[in-house]
């Protein structure tokens, strides 16, 4: 692809943000340093009627940056959830052709622009390509965060695997990118059935309406999100994450709760196949291990190989803790707001 300016597309980054104080301002200097001219680049910042000062430091960091739009959001679209809500108002502001969207609490790299761009152009053959994921990781230096970035890379490695094969697993919301003209078919976010997942919902429509999807394992796409600061954020996120989970195709569906029940199936088989549970399990591990560190090469995040080692047990326990609160009369509350 030229980087000539004139030949680079217009495109619009859409920011849903709620009560990110501690955050947003990471997140926005993050893209002032993207490798992208900056008049070819829209930057849209809804603020969901923060609570906290989101508002005032956004504003005062865009002063002067003409790229930069900052949106009060204070009214709600009927069906619509608090960052579906927020996009789809967001939406009909931008004038790209392309649109992307990342979270107020992510960091994008400098390369993060143009590599997804490329994988528009170099997606499914055949297809006009209309959805784009990037990968996303969990940044931090405790052992706590390494193993959750571990986990990412073996997520995307996953989708990269059904990629290949033509298989659309799902959307990324903090590293997404799609066609004005694919989500404007689609009926944007106000043409979606309501969903705490509307990534993944809007991803799987556009998918459905004929367009191609890329997926790559791409250093450049990788795009750093913040951990949940504690247990019970960290369940809730999974909770919200699982409600995706229950939409993907019944195949899927069991294979990924096999991922998460794997170690009481495996127990249970035990008692009465003991030689066949620790094949199943040996070969698990072996399989497993495999794709993380062909992801972590893929990815150039060779660092987190200890982490790796740790990530079985880890996947073991918080995995079936995930399950059992999925299922627990607990509404899901996510930046203060119940769904």
């Amino acid at each position: 692809m030229s980087e000539s300016s004139s030949e680079l597309p217009f495109v619009s980054i859409m920011i849903a943000a709620r009560n990110e104080e501690h955050s947003i301002l990471h997140c926005l200097r993050a893209l002032d340093q993207v490798d992208y001219p900056k008049n070819r680049l829209q930057i849209l910042i809804g603020d969901d009627a923060s609570t906290d000062r989101t508002f005032e430091q956004a504003k005062e960091f865009i002063q002067g940056k003409s790229a930069y739009q900052l949106i009060p959001i204070s009214h709600l679209i009927p069906n619509l959830n608090g960052k579906a809500n927020v996009l789809a108002q967001l939406a009909p502001l931008a004038t790209g052709s392309l649109l992307f969207t990342t979270d107020a609490d992510s960091q994008v790299p400098v390369t993060w622009l143009k590599a997804m761009i490329r994988q528009f152009e170099t997606g499914q053959a055949g297809k006009l390509v209309g959805v784009v994921n990037g990968c996303t990781t969990i940044q931090g230096n405790s052992l706590w965060t390494q193993i959750q970035a571990v986990e990412c890379v073996l997520v995307f490695q996953l989708i990269a695997v059904a990629a290949d094969f033509g298989i659309p697993l799902t959307g990324v919301g903090s590293n997404m990118a799609f066609r004005r003209k694919a989500y404007e078919e689609v009926g944007g976010f106000e043409g979606l059935p309501f969903s705490v997942v509307e990534d993944y919902t809007l991803f799987q429509t556009i998918v459905g309406r004929g367009y191609g999807f890329g997926h790559k394992l791409d250093p450049d796409t990788v795009v750093a999100m913040e951990p949940t600061p504690t247990l019970h954020a960290y369940l809730q996120q999974r909770k919200r994450w699982m409600r995706g989970v229950f939409d993907l195709p019944l195949p899927m569906l069991i294979s990924t709760l096999i991922q998460y029940l794997i170690g009481p199936i495996l127990l249970v088989l035990a008692f009465w196949m003991p030689a066949l549970a620790l094949g199943l399990y040996t070969a698990k591990v072996l399989g497993q291990t495999l794709l993380l560190w062909r992801g972590l090469i893929k990815l150039k995040q060779t660092h987190l190989w200890v982490s790796m080692i740790l990530f079985e047990p880890y996947q073991t326990i918080f995995g079936l803790l995930a399950f059992v609160y999925y299922w627990l009369p607990i509404g899901i509350v996510w930046k203060g707001r119940t769904y």
